[in-house]
C-alpha cells in the first residue's frame, strides 16, 4: 500500500488558486494516498477575509467542511497588498458560491502550520500559492518548523523572464518581496514554479467553451473558466499558474529543474520583487521546462473533462 501523502495549501483564492484547491480535493480519485489536510489563507489576490471566505466556500461546495482553514496575514511584512481585482474580479472568483456556513479555525495560519509540521516532521507537503508572508512569519516564530516539511513547492517569481506586474516582478513576490526573499534565500530546499513554466501550460477560450464534465467539481471548474473569459472579450488564454504548482508537488516528474541560489530584490524600487540568480548551485529547484501534454491529460482526468 502506498504511503499517505499529506498536503497543506497556503493560498489567496483567486481563480487559479480555486482550481488548484479543487484539484487537490479530487486527486484521491486517481491516487487514494493523497490527502489534503488543511488550508491556510493569506491576503494577495484579494483581501484576507475574502480569501478565507473563498477557501471555505470551495470546501463546502465539494462537501469537505471537515477540513480546517486557518487565517494568516492580512498585510505583507511591509506596506499593503495591492490585490488583483482586474484579473480575478472583486470577489476573487468568477463564479458566485453560496456564503459558507463554516468558519476558519481559531488557530492562526502560523500556529496551525507550526503544529502540523512539528507534530509530523517530514510528513506534510506544503504548497504555497500566494504571497509568502505566512511562511516568513512561521520562520520568525518557529525557526525550525518550515524545514520539517516533506517538501515545499512555491508558485512565484520570474527567473530570467519578464514579470507580470512589472517588467521584473511576478505578482506573489511583488506583493511581499521581503517575505519572498526571506523564504527563498533561507537555504531550506524548495521547488520554485515560476512564470517561465507557468506560461507553458494554458487553455484557450474556444477549448473551454467546448468543455463539459461528468462531475460537480469539474462542472464548477468549467464555469469558473468560462466566466473568467466572458469578463473580458480580449482574453484568449488562461495560464495555469497555481494548478501547475499543485500538480508539480504531487507529480514532480512533470517538470525539469535546475538547482540555483536565488534572492529577491527588496530595496531597489524599480526592480522590487525581482528574482535574481546569484549562483548556479543552490537549494532552490527552479522549474525550467514542463510536460504540457501530461499536465493537460492530468487536468482532464482529475475533473472528468470531455469535449462536447
Amino acid at each position: 500500500m502506498n504511503e499517505s501523502i499529506k498536503v497543506i495549501i497556503d493560498t489567496d483564492p483567486g481563480v487559479d488558486d480555486a482550481i488548484a484547491i479543487l484539484m487537490a480535493l479530487v486527486w484521491p480519485r486517481i491516487a487514494p494516498n493523497i490527502e489534503l489536510v488543511g488550508i491556510t489563507t493569506v491576503g494577495g489576490n484579494v483581501a484576507l477575509a475574502r480569501a478565507t471566505r473563498n477557501a471555505l466556500a470551495l470546501l463546502e461546495y465539494a462537501g469537505r467542511q471537515d477540513l480546517p482553514v486557518a487565517q494568516g496575514a492580512s498585510r505583507p511584512l511591509s506596506g499593503r497588498y495591492g490585490y488583483s481585482h482586474k484579473f480575478h474580479g472583486q470577489t476573487g472568483l468568477s463564479r458566485r458560491l453560496p456564503r459558507p456556513t463554516s468558519r476558519a479555525i481559531n488557530a492562526s495560519a502560523v500556529e496551525y502550520l507550526a503544529h502540523q509540521l512539528q507534530r509530523q516532521p517530514g510528513q506534510c507537503h506544503l504548497i504555497a500559492l500566494g504571497p509568502l508572508t505566512n511562511l516568513s512569519q512561521l520562520m520568525a516564530a518557529h525557526p525550525h518548523a518550515l524545514s520539517q516539511s516533506a517538501s515545499i513547492v512555491v508558485m512565484g517569481g520570474a527567473v530570467e523572464v519578464p514579470g507580470n506586474v512589472t517588467p521584473h516582478a511576478e505578482f506573489n513576490f511583488y506583493s511581499d518581496p521581503v517575505a519572498a526573499n526571506e523564504v527563498i534565500s533561507s537555504g531550506i530546499p524548495l521547488t520554485l514554479v515560476d512564470l517561465s513554466v507557468c506560461r507553458q501550460v494554458f487553455i484557450g477560450r474556444d477549448e473551454v467553451e467546448n468543455l463539459k464534465s461528468a462531475s460537480p467539481v469539474g462542472r464548477l471548474v468549467v464555469q469558473i473558466l468560462l466566466n473568467w473569459f466572458r469578463k473580458d472579450p480580449n482574453r484568449q488564454l488562461f495560464e495555469f499558474y497555481d494548478p501547475l504548482a499543485l500538480a508539480v508537488a504531487l507529480r514532480p516528474g512533470l517538470i525539469a529543474r535546475r538547482q540555483l541560489e536565488v534572492v529577491v530584490e527588496t530595496s531597489d524600487l524599480a526592480r522590487l520583487g525581482r528574482s535574481k540568480v546569484v549562483s548556479n548551485e543552490g537549494p532552490v529547484a527552479v522549474a525550467n521546462d514542463v510536460d504540457g501534454e501530461a499536465f493537460a491529460v492530468l487536468l482532464y482526468d482529475l475533473f472528468e473533462l470531455t469535449r462536447r
